[in-house]
């Protein structure tokens, strides 16, 4: 009966130690967000994070060390629906990249997307002035399809992950 109760000791400890951290992430939560949680989302999250470490195209970015550069074929309608989701002034297309750790397969392939953007225009001189440097970086992920030895960007699929000041 030693090894046995031992092994429900520990188990015990374990679900106390969940039951704690679902609590504490649950009160966060509502700290945070002044919210009351939806804790069936907030356990579906859980499970899609512990999910994406577990998948093979995750170990595979952890095991490239460099990923994949590609060209966006659609630049300019990724740059409009950048402009729209980070509400800037401006878009840089010329400092544009997209990268995978994916090859391109004929399949679609998730990228992410990094640019520059303007966030203002500087009016205190009378006239109106776009800004000659950007000060806005920005990450996007989005699914992309082969286009001749580039990728044509799903508009649809563009999610901002974040936005910096590079003041």
């Amino acid at each position: 009966m030693g090894k046995i109760g031992t092994a429900i000791k520990v188990l015990l400890v374990l679900f106390l130690m969940l039951v704690f951290f679902e609590a504490g992430l649950i009160g966060s939560y509502t700290i945070v967000t002044s919210e009351s949680p939806n804790v069936q989302e907030l356990i579906n999250m859980q499970i899609q994070s512990i999910l994406g470490i577990i998948n093979p195209d995750s170990v595979d970015k952890v095991l490239t060390k460099e990923p994949n550069v590609y060209q966006i074929s659609n630049n300019f309608d990724v740059a409009d629906a950048l402009k729209n989701l980070t509400n800037a002034d401006g878009i840089n297309i010329n400092d544009m990249n997209a990268t995978s750790y994916q090859s391109l397969n004929n399949k679609p392939i998730d990228i992410e997307i990094d640019t520059f953007g303007f966030s203002g225009v500087d009016d205190s001189s009378g006239g109106i002035t776009i800004k000659g440097t950007p000060d806005l970086k920005i990450i996007a992920s989005a699914t992309a399809t082969s286009s001749n030895k580039k990728v044509k960007v799903d508009i649809s699929t563009i999610k901002i992950t974040s936005v910096m000041n590079i003041n």
